[in-house]
């Protein structure tokens, strides 16, 4: 409208607006907001003003031009009913046809008297002044309710303005702690890979303990960290195939830096799925625990020395001293009887039990310091083990040894000892079982020790804790399956206990070819969610 000032607003530029634009509601703010301050009897007398207007207006030009001067009275209606609505404008039709009609007459001036063409004429601008009140009243009615859509409208896109601006602020500072945190983190080095095993992200910490730069890394398969003999076997690739499956695999072995250096790592593996069920990728949170490992070798070692040494110092020094008082007493108990002296069965007796004492501390230090490793010594050691069990615990213990065995070395076979011993001895302390079975053999490349039991198992709140929750003998064995390069699993229920340790040998009878093969086909395709049932 002319004289109005409409001001642009940015949400006239979107396509809500635009479309209430083209419907034919092309009007401003300026002119749906009639004054408020309009009252409801004012708006009536503000009706009696325009008719007055235009009754006013009618008398000064109607005898100038000599023509009738009623459509003053349409526009006087009109503006009744656009600022005050249908009943004002009523009242200023009946209003206007009762001036028009009676004072002016709707017949031009001059004419002969006041006939039914009068009376018509009058009808239909009454009708007129109706319809045209009726519609403009809707007019305003439907520009009000537009006003208040628009304004419920912007109130709603300013809302939701508000809400992604916290959104996205809530994001960047969600994205930029991340970020900084990633970046932050020097002993881990947290790297992202895709479905197919190739590295997209890549952090400071990877940097330093894998020795490539982030340019260098980008685009490098995870085979590339690995050892050249693990990579051959297919270890990578079987690894994110595991991840892939059970959503997360934890693992520690050698890897290798960018400089051919090897470190030993211990390395967390998770898979990454959308909401549609299909594999996104892997993040892989590595930490170089060489230190630690040796740490833990070191412990183990001095702890070794000094089992020996009590197995040493049991067998040649209590082990010889009773040995010596085993043949005085000998040598007495011959003279008592010689000379027929009743003391002679209570030599004897003494004698017996010198005897027993020294056999159990000869087994004693044969459990300390086994004398003979390697495979065949291992298996010799094993079974003293079970027969002591069986003749000083009184419980069923048996060992059954299948196929050739591959033992790495000798320190593999102490460690294997010492697993076995551990697991033995807690099995008759807590398992309240009445057989206990260890077994020993060579499985597709690996050497396989497990000790089982039938007794009551272990408590649940146990069997989900980690080796500080378990006790300090599962701690130790875990130390010593690491430091053979194996894994140690315990798996326990109301039937038994079952203790099983799982370590490389010296031949692998493994078909490593086409389990790399195989993992490398099922990642490309990407059929893990298929195999996890995703």
């Amino acid at each position: 409208m002319p004289g109005c000032d409409i001001t642009p607003s940015p949400f006239l530029q979107t396509l809500p607006a635009r479309r209430i634009v083209n419907s034919g509601f092309n009007v401003s703010r300026a002119q749906i907001q009639f004054p408020a301050i309009v009252h409801r009897a004012g708006r009536y007398a503000l009706a009696l003003v325009f008719v007055a207007a235009a009754t006013g207006i009618a008398l000064v030009i109607n005898p100038r031009i000599g023509e009738s001067t009623a459509s003053l009275f349409f526009a006087a209606v009109i503006l009744s009913a656009w600022t005050g609505g249908l009943g004002p404008g009523l009242l200023a039709t009946a209003c206007a046809a009762f001036l028009a009609g009676d004072f002016y007459r709707l017949n031009p001036v001059g004419s002969p008297g006041f006939g039914w063409d009068d009376w018509l004429q009058a009808g239909v601008f009454v009708v007129v002044a109706v319809l045209i009140s009726s519609l403009t009243s809707l007019r305003r009615r439907a520009e009000t309710a537009l006003q208040k859509s628009y304004d419920e409208l912007e109130v709603r896109i300013d809302e939701r303005t508000s809400e992604l601006r916290k959104s996205n602020t809530l994001l960047r500072d969600s994205e930029e702690r991340f970020r900084l945190m990633v970046e932050g983190v020097a002993d881990y080095a947290i790297v992202m890979l895709d479905s197919k095993g190739t590295v997209i992200s890549w952090n400071p910490g990877a940097n330093r303990i894998f020795g490539f730069s982030q340019e260098e890394a980008m685009g490098l398969n995870g085979s590339a960290f690995y050892t050249p003999e693990d990579a051959a076997r297919g270890k990578p690739e079987a690894e994110l195939l595991d991840a892939a499956q059970a959503g997360r695999r934890e693992d520690e072995g050698w890897r290798v830096r960018g400089n051919a250096t090897r470190f030993w790592a211990n390395v967390i593996t998770s898979s990454l799925w959308d909401e549609a069920g299909k594999l996104r990728g892997f993040a892989q949170i590595t930490r170089d625990v060489s230190e630690l490992r040796s740490l833990e070798k070191e412990v183990l070692e001095i702890s070794e020395r000094e089992q020996m040494r009590i197995g040493h110092d049991l067998h040649d020094g209590v082990g010889q001293e009773l040995t010596g008082v085993a043949l005085l007493t000998q040598n007495l108990r011959q003279r008592l009887a010689q000379q027929g002296l009743p003391e002679e069965a209570q030599a004897a007796r003494i004698a017996t039990l010198i005897n027993r004492a020294l056999e159990q501390a000869r087994k004693l230090a044969r459990g300390f310091s086994p004398v003979e490793l390697g495979p065949q010594g291992l298996e010799t050691a094993l079974r003293d083990l079970a027969s002591k069990v069986q003749a000083t615990m009184q419980r069923a213990c048996s060992l059954n040894c299948r196929g050739p065995l591959y033992i790495a070395d000798d320190a593999t076979a102490l460690h294997l000892f010492r697993i076995a011993q551990e697991a033995v001895n807690n099995a008759v302390r807590h398992s309240k079982g009445t057989h206990i079975r260890i077994e020993l053999d060579t499985i597709e490349g690996a050497t396989t020790l497990a000790v089982h039991d039938d007794g009551v198992g272990m408590p649940p709140a146990k069997g989900r804790g980690n080796g500080k929750a378990l006790g300090m003998g599962v701690s130790v064995m875990q130390y010593r399956s690491r430091m053979i390069g194996g894994s140690l699993e315990l798996k326990s229920s109301t039937s038994g206990t079952s203790v099983i340790c799982t370590c490389p040998s010296m031949q692998n009878h493994e078909s490593p070819t086409s389990r790399r093969q195989e993992a490398a086909d099922i990642l490309s395709r990407g059929a893990m969610a298929r195999l996890t049932g995703r």
